[in-house]
C-alpha cells in the first residue's frame, strides 16, 4: 500500500493501488468524533478540537481512545494544525502504554509513537482564542 500525506489543504489522501488493475484510488480519511475507534493497519483518522476550524469554546472537552488492531502495529501522528493557549486553559493529553504527555502551545506532536493505542483528550476551561488542532493518525506496520 502506498500512501501520500496532503497536508497543506487540511487533506489527507491515503492512495491504494489496486490489485486487478494497478490504477490508484483515493480514500477520504475519516473525522473522528469523540469515540473510541479501531483501525486496522493503513487505515487514517483525522482529530480536530471541537469544532475545527471555528475557534475554539469555553469549556469544551473531547476523549478519543484510538486502536490499531495489530498489536506490533505503530501510530503516526501528523498535525498540520496545533494551536492551543497556555495549559491552564488549554490542552490536549496523550497517553499511552504507562506514558502521558500534556501539550499545548504551538509544538506540533508529529512522529511515530511506540504503541498501537493512544487516548487523546482535550480539554478547555477559560475564555479562548485559538484556533485548536487538525492531525492525522496512521496505524503503522
Amino acid at each position: 500500500m502506498m500512501m501520500k500525506y496532503m497536508l497543506t489543504l487540511l487533506v489527507v489522501t491515503v492512495t491504494v493501488v489496486g490489485a486487478i488493475d494497478n490504477k490508484t484510488a483515493p480514500v477520504d480519511p475519516v473525522i473522528l468524533p469523540c469515540v473510541s475507534h479501531t483501525m486496522n493497519l493503513g487505515d487514517v483518522v483525522l482529530v480536530q478540537s471541537p469544532g475545527y476550524p471555528a475557534r475554539l469554546t469555553n469549556k469544551s472537552s473531547c476523549q478519543q481512545n484510538i486502536v490499531c488492531q495489530s498489536p506490533s502495529a505503530k501510530l503516526g501522528v501528523a498535525c498540520e494544525v496545533f494551536n492551543l493557549e497556555d495549559c491552564d486553559n488549554e490542552r490536549l493529553i496523550i497517553s499511552y502504554d504507562t506514558t502521558s504527555s500534556t501539550l499545548c502551545g504551538n509544538v506540533k506532536p508529529n512522529g511515530v509513537f511506540p504503541t498501537n493505542a493512544m487516548k487523546l483528550e482535550f480539554i478547555t476551561k477559560g475564555v479562548n482564542d485559538s484556533t485548536g488542532y487538525n492531525c492525522s493518525i496512521t496505524c503503522l506496520r
